[in-house]
């Protein structure tokens, strides 16, 4: 009977597939000696022995055919974070739930349809702290047909990076109260050192999807773009009616696509701004929080455009509560 059930389970898998793009990738997972935010070396998770791991991106009906090699001495899994798994859950890689990990030199095919699903995702691993250090990336599932709304993408991914590893960092803060605890942890945006991160270039006069993804684990983030008008328009794959905000205030990960449109001239270049923080830990003046800003450039010779701070609760923030699915599915039923 068990032959027959995995029989029947192959056979709907390989039909799927074959009514879609097969969208194969080889990932051996393993650790590097490496610094990754400019400032602490140590162990970080990699895959084909790089770092940072290239984001994944696949069009809706494509079906991801992950076949990974684990090179650790440990188990590991990959988890596609907000992908439903319906009658798949055994490719869902939630380790002692859904399968029992990928033994050290082992190898496992995860299957990952998108038919249903359209949107911002991620990758990592759900085996103790492999995701906190390092194994995850981004998932997008792209539209079939591009919208008209926009003429372009951008990506922007962002990860809290610790001055060592997870199970390190545990063993110095275990007998810790949580309020006592003064975490040092800085950012990687889009794989790499915040500090060091390349240009978002906007051309005069169009309108952007900028996808926001928080790889987090531990830390939130407050994203803006200052001197730009963003509108949320889909949040954690779920299509939404525009909402004008001023900022993302984004826990562990949240995903959210916003519009922007760039301004008409190329006189001045402008900078995104990030908070790195945590309301559950005492501030501690430049460690909790970090902030971060990144260029966005209209030109490369053009000065940087000055804008006034603001305060925080002056501005509008990103509210799950305040956004309304654009297929009038309710909230909660």
């Amino acid at each position: 009977m068990l032959f027959c059930i995995w029989g029947l389970l192959l056979l709907l898998n390989s039909a799927t597939i074959g009514c879609a793009e097969r969208v194969e990738l080889f990932w051996d997972i393993g650790t590097l000696n490496i610094s990754r935010d400019g400032y602490s070396t140590w162990k970080s998770m990699c895959v084909n022995n790089a770092v940072p791991i290239p984001p994944v991106h696949v069009t809706q009906g494509d079906v991801l055919v992950l076949n990974v090699r684990n090179s650790l001495d440990v188990p590991t899994t990959v988890h596609a974070h907000g992908i439903y798994h319906n009658y798949t859950d055994y490719y869902d890689g939630a380790e002692m739930v859904t399968e029992c990990g990928i033994p050290p030199g082992e190898n496992f095919t995860y299957i990952i349809d998108t038919t249903t699903q359209v949107g911002n995702f991620w990758l990592h691993s759900h085996v103790q702290s492999q995701l906190t250090d390092g194994l995850r990336t981004p998932f997008i599932v792209h539209e079939k047909i591009k919208p008209s709304t926009y003429d372009e993408e951008k990506l922007l991914y962002f990860e809290d990076w610790d001055l060592r590893s997870f199970d390190a960092e545990l063993a110095i803060h275990s007998k810790l109260n949580i309020k006592d605890i003064t975490t040092a942890y800085r950012m990687l945006i889009n794989g790499i050192n915040g500090n060091v991160t390349q240009p978002v270039a906007f051309v005069p006069g169009k309108r952007y999807r900028v996808r926001v993804v928080s790889l987090l684990t531990v830390m939130w983030i407050k994203f803006r773009m200052p001197g730009h008008t963003m509108q949320i328009i889909d949040q954690d794959g779920v299509a939404c009616n525009p909402v004008e905000v001023d900022g993302l205030d984004m826990g562990p990960g949240q995903r959210f696509s916003i519009l922007v449109t760039a301004h008409d001239t190329t006189e001045f270049n402008y900078k995104y701004n990030v908070t790195l923080y945590a309301n559950f830990v005492n501030p501690l003046p430049g460690i909790i929080p970090r902030y971060y800003n990144g260029p966005i450039e209209y030109h490369q010779n053009a000065p940087l455009k000055h804008i006034p701070d603001v305060e925080d609760n002056q501005l509008s923030w990103s509210n799950t509560l305040d956004l309304q699915a654009r297929d009038g599915m309710p909230l909660l039923p």
